[in-house]
Order: structure tokens, then sequence, then C-alpha cells
């Protein structure tokens, strides 16, 4: 990659390129997902590291598929479990308060480090939340400021979100949020996502080190998340995967494969996956 090139310097940086491929999606007439705060969100930053670390078209296929079927997961785990907190952790850019139909009474808790909160304060200052937004600043790997947040999520049914976190979290805080919310409040349900690695691997631009390197070294992933779930007591509710449906969705779009065109091995743990604690 040459010098003049805009990089990945912090792990925040992921979530500018997140953004910047929902942006991507919704500027097609056939997109997978619909977010028009997405490009203003991203800025100019988010779209230059989306063309530097990824292939644009594949990164929105990814993107925008993983967006949609947890915003399904969600809407439908709200609606049958009563749910009326959702903690989402490492929020980032995320944009569902403002996108989805959500009960104006639900408490939307987004969590993240103070300069990406304030940030998106500031972009999305003129916007108006479809329910109650809070936000805690917090860096998920220092225990007091982990338990804090969970402490104020109280003790109404609630359901935690990590979308694209894991892999940025080292084991002993994964571990933790296996047990500590159902500990210290009322979240029993937990909303995650096992990374489309099949798919990604199309979306790399062969300069993959500039985003491994802000991922934890001693992260958990793949069907390790789900045996370390399973493993802590909590019970598998619903799950999907879309890693076929990007191949097909690819294919639709007459891109070509620089890797796998799929479909997915039999034993391909990735998707979303939605636990309860019994």
């Amino acid at each position: 990659m040459s010098s003049g090139k805009t990089r990945v310097e912090h792990v925040s940086d992921t979530c500018l390129i997140t953004a910047a491929g929902r942006a991507l999606e919704t500027a097609r007439p056939d997109g997978i997902v619909h977010d028009s705060l997405a490009e203003k969100l991203a800025g100019a930053r988010g779209a230059a590291l989306a063309q530097t670390v990824y292939s644009p078209e594949w990164m929105g296929i990814v993107v925008g598929l993983r967006c949609r079927v947890i915003d399904e997961m969600l809407t439908q785990a709200i609606a049958a479990h009563g749910i009326q907190v959702v903690v989402i952790l490492g929020a980032g850019l995320d944009t569902r308060p403002w996108r989805l139909d959500l009960p104006p009474q639900l408490r939307w808790i987004e969590v993240d480090f103070p300069d990406i909160l304030d940030y998106k304060s500031r972009v999305l200052a003129s916007e108006r939340p479809k329910c109650r937004l809070e936000r805690i600043a917090a860096d998920l790997t220092n225990a007091i400021e982990r338990q804090a947040v969970f402490a104020a999520a109280g003790t109404q049914p609630g359901l935690i979100l990590t979308e694209g976190l894991l892999l940025y979290l080292p084991r002993s805080t994964t571990e933790a949020l296996a047990t500590e919310p159902v500990r210290l409040s009322g979240i029993r349900y937990w909303l995650l996502d096992v990374a489309a690695r099949v798919l990604m691997r199309n979306a790399h631009r062969g300069v993959f080190d500039d985003v491994e390197k802000v991922r934890a070294k001693d992260r958990v992933e793949g069907q390790e998340i789900l045996n370390l779930v399973h493993r802590n007591g909590w019970s598998l509710t619903a799950s999907r995967t879309y890693t076929n449906e990007g191949f097909a969705i690819a294919a639709s779009r007459g891109l070509e494969a620089t890797d796998s065109a799929g479909p997915a091995p039999a034993d391909d743990p990735s998707g979303v996956y939605l636990f309860d604690w019994p």
C-alpha cells in the first residue's frame, strides 16, 4: 500500500468503514439495506478507507446482509420477548434507533469509546431517534467500566447486541460478556454475529494487515464464539446464515470472486445468532 493512501489507525476506524458499506448499498437501486444517515456518518475518511482496504462492491454485500439480518432478528426478538432495553456494545455508527420502527418506550443504550460517541452525537445532532436513546462511554476491556454499563441497564428485560465486535475483544472480555450481563442486569438475550469469513476473503484488497493490526491478538472467533456462549449457559433461540445469499447477490451483480465463489462449507459457522439465558 502506498504511503499516500488512507490507513486504519484505530479500531474506531472500522465503524467508519462499516458506515461506508451501508452508504454504498443505500446508493444502489437494488441495495440490500437503506440507511440515509450512513454517508454523512462515514464521511470522507470512511469512504477513503472503504476504497483502500476493501473491494467496495463486495464490502457493501457483506455489511448490507449482516445489517439486514440483524435488523430483522432484532425487531422480531423485541416483539416476541418483551425486550425493554437494548445495549449495543461497540455501537460505533449504528443507526437503528433512527432507521427501524422501534417501540418509542424502548431504552437503547449505545456503548463505545468517548471520541466515537461524541463524533456521532455531533453528526446526528439534528436527527430524532424513534426510541429512548442513551449513550455510555466505556472501554469494554476495563472491567469497572464494563460492569457499570450493565448496572445502568437496570432490571428490565434486556438484550445485548454485539455486531462485528467480538473480533476486536480479547478472550477474557468475551468471556466476561457471557457472564456479567445476566449477573448485573435484566439482560437475558444476546444477539451476536460470527463473521462471514468466506465472503470477506473476496472483500479484502490484499491489505488485510491494516484491519488485523487493530484486532485482538487473543480473540475468540468462528465456532469458538458459539462454544464459549454455550459453555457459559446460554441457549440458542434462533440463527440465520447469509453467506450463500451473499454469493448469489454477487453473481447477480456480475462480481468475480477473487477467493471462494461459494457455496459456504457445510460446517461454516458464520451468521447471526440469538441466544437466551434460561
